[in-house]
């Protein structure tokens, strides 16, 4: 008999009961002590079949309303589930906490009114993901405080749907150009007819340039007179307006040359024969040319009229034009290339040089996270050692590791939980492997709601084996008379 067997025998399900029941009463636990239980679930959710997963979390949610709120990013093995199979409820909580601005976007495509208004009271909402929610929702609100650089950064993305919602959001001033660059995005991607949606669809027209899109919108052929709005806030003729203003309003020509800079950063459409012709006239201040002359994609004929004030000599050999800029990309973690170096074994410690003498020590002691408490106790460094040195298999390893929340949430932690970097060949990977194949023999085709939810209470302190755990679980909540349960004698499973 495997230990702890009789210890699982011993117990009753009243403990499983009265325990969960606890936990809903409300069981006095501090933030830190419920962040703790959360994260120990998570762990054990990452070790469930993947389809099961979201059973087993709406079973934790109904004690814990508050599970996803986990103070980091919920790890993908949590969020991947619940958006692809979970139920609206469990969609709802998640959308109430998570952080990512994928996932926030993910969860607006599912188009639910319970994930939208979860999400407008989620705290951690993107400024992105808020103005697609004004967008399809105007008279509910965004349930996000105004940043003018998100909404200018909006505005600017070149994302239809995105530049649409914050076009729609009119709180802010903002240099005209900016809101004339989102109508023309809008209106490259979606025509008039989106021109016309999007201009319907805000509050008020207060700002002159949606003022002058609406009344081109009212129009029975409103192309020309898009153009027209467009064309008189980023045409040539608007930017040359502003270089000559920047130029007046300057004290000096250091200053003269720094807001010429600004009014060159805004995207205005510039066509270099008026900005030619314009120099040959002396109609453009020469602190501005001296700053057009050096962008990249400048003309070489145009950069000589800049520098001399006369067009180019005829026959006379220009340089080759600048490269054109690269497009900015967002950015991107690099791909990582990084493979852990492999090492010998370590020390075994406590478990010995047999495997005899290793599986006597974890049938009569418990494992400790690390050595800094007892000094002679097991630890999980030793159990990586003993089954990279072939002693025992993690196969033997895993039904013996006590406590049983050690085992999950150390072999369970996942990206988002924790920077864990297993090699193939260490004994945590295969320990992760087995400890999910002996959860998923226990699962079985399915487990109940009141199985899934005894874990709640009972994993953080349990201090038997696993096999153990599930053993009294499933003896507190056993299946319907006319259930037969499978059970392998070495995990000790009982129906």
């Amino acid at each position: 008999m495997q230990a702890g067997e009789g210890t699982a025998g011993r117990r009753t399900g009243k403990t499983v009961a009265g325990a969960a029941a606890g936990a809903r009463a409300g069981d006095g636990l501090s933030q830190s002590e419920r962040q703790t239980v959360r994260f120990h679930l998570g762990c054990l959710a990452a070790l469930i079949p993947y389809h099961q997963r979201p059973a087993a979390l709406e079973a934790w949610l109904d004690i814990d309303p508050a599970l996803f709120h986990l103070g980091f990013h919920a790890p993908t093995h949590v969020t991947d589930p619940v958006l692809r199979l979970g139920s609206t409820r469990l969609r709802a909580a998640l959308a109430g906490a998570v952080g990512g601005q994928d996932i926030q976007r993910t969860l607006i495509a599912l188009d639910l009114p319970e994930v939208d208004a979860a999400l407008r009271e989620n705290h951690r909402l993107a400024y992105e993901a808020s103005c697609l929610l004004r967008l399809r929702n105007p008279a509910a609100g965004p349930g996000h405080g105004h940043r003018p650089d998100h909404h200018r950064r909006a505005l600017l993305s070149g994302d239809p749907d995105l530049v649409a919602a914050a076009l729609v959001d009119t709180r802010g001033e903002h240099p005209p150009t900016t809101r004339a660059l989102a109508w023309e995005t809008v209106r490259a991607h979606g025509g008039t007819a989106r021109v016309r949606e999007v201009a319907a669809a805000q509050p008020d027209h207060e700002n002159p340039t949606d003022a002058d899109i609406a009344l081109a919108c009212a129009e029975a052929d409103p192309e020309p007179f898009l153009d027209t709005a467009l064309e008189r806030r980023l045409g040539t003729g608007a930017l040359l307006r502003a270089l000559r203003a920047a130029h007046r309003d300057a004290p000096d020509p250091w200053r003269a040359r720094r807001a010429t800079g600004r009014v060159l950063e805004e995207p205005y459409r510039i066509d270099w024969a008026l900005i030619a012709a314009a120099r040959l006239g002396r109609r453009l201040p020469r602190t501005a040319a001296d700053v057009l002359l050096r962008r990249p994609d400048c003309p070489p004929a145009v950069a000589v009229v800049l520098r001399t004030g006369q067009p180019a000599r005829p026959g006379h050999v220009l340089p080759p034009p600048a490269p054109e800029p690269a497009a900015r990309q967002p950015w991107r973690p690099p791909p990582s290339t990084w493979v852990p170096e492999w090492r010998p074994p370590g020390d075994t410690g406590p478990l010995g040089e047999s495997a005899e003498s290793a599986l006597h020590a974890l049938r009569t002691m418990t494992v400790a996270f690390d050595a800094r408490e007892d000094p002679g106790a097991v630890t999980l460094a030793h159990l990586d050692a003993v089954i990279e040195r072939g002693q025992l298999s993690a196969f033997e390893v895993a039904p013996l590791v006590r406590p049983a929340g050690l085992l999950t949430s150390w072999v369970g932690q996942g990206s988002g939980c924790a920077d864990v970097s297993r090699a193939a060949w260490s004994g945590r990977a295969a320990l992760h492997v087995e400890t999910a194949a002996l959860l998923a023999r226990w699962a079985g085709g399915g487990v109940s709601a009141e199985r899934w939810a005894a874990f709640h209470p009972l994993l953080r302190h349990y201090r038997g084996s696993l096999p153990e755990l599930l053993a009294e679980v499933s003896a507190a909540h056993p299946d319907p008379p006319d259930a037969r349960t499978t059970w392998d004698a070495r995990d000790g499973f009982t129906a």
